[in-house]
């Protein structure tokens, strides 16, 4: 504890990416390596998976105990040398638990995962990539997970704070951003949810880079 103190109050641990740039350290550092800023990160795969199911109110936070296997396409469980390997957890509770406790099979990789560029269990990795890409947002935005936790953090919001948009929008740009929305943004949203329901407008939230990056 004294060491992890000493860490979080350290100058280089509070630093943020929000800080002005420093032109004489963007020079003379432009890859950061010195440490005077925080380099932003995007979330990694199974940090985006147990954000959305904490944020929707779904996450189980149980610990301890036998690895889940979820629901996958049958197409790809058929592909399995021995399909009845993938025995799907009975209790669909268990089903949002922290992604940790997740199975990690070598030839059977997750569909929401590998899109957010979780490793290939084939080989070592020494680092772990964080790329950008198209399918991405479409999961983000079509996937099956995503718009079923989309519709809980609607609930919630409602069990919460009521129909009032201006509240929904207060907590729920507390909820996945850790801050109230600017005026601008609680301007839009309210424009947004006078012709759209409440899970659009929750789920445009799980595509913010507020919620998907570290800064």
């Amino acid at each position: 504890k004294p060491l992890h103190k000493l860490i979080m109050m350290s100058e280089a641990y509070q630093q943020s990416s929000k800080t002005p740039t420093s032109e004489i350290a963007q020079k003379i550092d432009p890859a950061n390596r010195l440490l005077w800023k925080f380099s932003r990160r995007r979330l990694q795969a199974e940090e985006i998976r147990d954000a959305l199911l904490l944020v929707s109110g779904q996450l189980n936070k149980q610990m301890f105990g036998e690895s889940i296997m979820l629901p996958v396409e049958r197409e790809m469980v058929d592909l399995l040398y021995d399909p009845k390997q993938w025995s799907i957890t009975e209790d669909k509770n268990q089903h949002n638990r922290r992604s940790v406790y997740l199975v990690a099979k070598r030839n059977l990789r997750l569909p929401f995962m590998e899109t957010f560029d979780q490793p290939t269990l084939q080989i070592s990795c020494a680092k772990r990539e964080s790329s950008t890409h198209a399918p991405q947002a479409l999961e983000l935005m079509n996937g099956t997970m995503t718009n079923q936790l989309a519709l809980r953090f609607a609930e919630r919001l409602k069990q919460e704070v009521g129909d009032d948009p201006k509240k929904q929008i207060e907590r729920a740009w507390q909820l996945t951003t850790g801050r109230s929305p600017e005026s601008k943004e609680a301007q839009l949203a309210l424009e947004f949810l006078e012709d759209q329901p409440l899970q659009e407008f929750t789920l445009a939230l799980f595509n913010l880079n507020d919620f998907l990056y570290v800064r």
